[in-house]
């Protein structure tokens, strides 16, 4: 078996990302940060498929990320090897955790940039960069080159706590379809709007050819109101029909993706 042994290597000093510290307190870090999340790049690597997956407890939120982590991490990768019918085989692990000192390069409305001191990992020295963008939708992505790990997150909890023009943070409980919701609230109410003004124009034209037959014979008048209230009746029977077809078309269920919360 080629994999006999795996290649376990650790880092052994950590970062100190401290979210209300006065330089990053400004911003919705610590509010929005209240999740472990995770993203894992996976690559094919004939015979095997090479997963690495980085957990980010960016506040650090949890002393225990997971149990192949070093307690205190706030950043943590681990590789995993896949080998068809063999058992995952772990190659690394790399974790960031406090006691490293770093420094805010840049810090304004819309971006923050953070650079984290080298570290030993094995015989070897890795750093770190993370790099935040205030935008609505969250993205994340990785570039790991065995010496480098740089972190870009898009997200609202980059945004300053007092701007009223950034974008809404994220709900607290966890609920990634806030916006979703919203929109979906939008799409009601434009509809609403719509159907009010189907009804007044079909009342109008209903009422209308209604005054215009009486004014020409009381008998007709009397025939265009049976047929008024005829065609209100076919109205009220296929009202729910269509209420529903709209419905299903407004609410439907969506698929969604992205990284995962721990």
């Amino acid at each position: 078996m080629i994999w006999s042994l795996p290649l376990l290597l650790i880092a052994s000093t950590v970062s100190a990302l401290d979210c209300s510290s006065e330089q990053l307190s400004p911003y919705r870090l610590k509010d929005s940060f209240t999740q472990v999340t995770s993203k894992s790049i996976i690559s094919d690597t004939p015979p095997s498929k090479t997963n690495t997956t980085w957990y980010l407890n960016l506040c650090n939120q949890q002393e225990q990320i997971i149990e192949d982590c070093p307690k205190n991490s706030q950043i943590c990768g681990v590789q995993t090897v896949l080998l068809p019918g063999e058992s995952p085989i772990k190659t690394q692990i790399v974790s960031f955790g406090n006691g490293l000192n770093y420094n805010v390069l840049d810090a304004n409305k819309s971006d923050i940039s953070i650079k984290l001191d080298d570290s030993s990992w094995g015989s070897n020295s890795v750093s770190a960069q993370l790099e935040f963008h205030c935008a609505e939708n969250e993205d994340v992505e990785i570039e790991w080159d065995y010496s480098n790990f740089v972190l870009k997150y898009t997200t609202p909890a980059a945004c300053l706590k007092d701007d009223k023009s950034a974008p809404p943070a994220p709900p607290k409980d966890g609920d990634k379809d806030g916006d979703d919701k919203k929109k979906k609230d939008d799409s009601w109410g434009w509809f609403t709007w719509l159907f009010i003004i189907l009804v007044l124009l079909f009342g109008g034209y209903i009422i209308f050819g209604a005054w215009i037959t009486a004014s020409k014979s009381p008998a007709d008048f009397q025939d265009a109101v049976h047929d008024f209230v005829e065609t209100l009746g076919n109205l009220a029977k296929s009202l729910p029909g269509f209420l529903k077809e709209i419905g299903q078309k407004i609410f439907g269920s969506e698929n969604r993706g992205g990284y995962s919360a721990v």
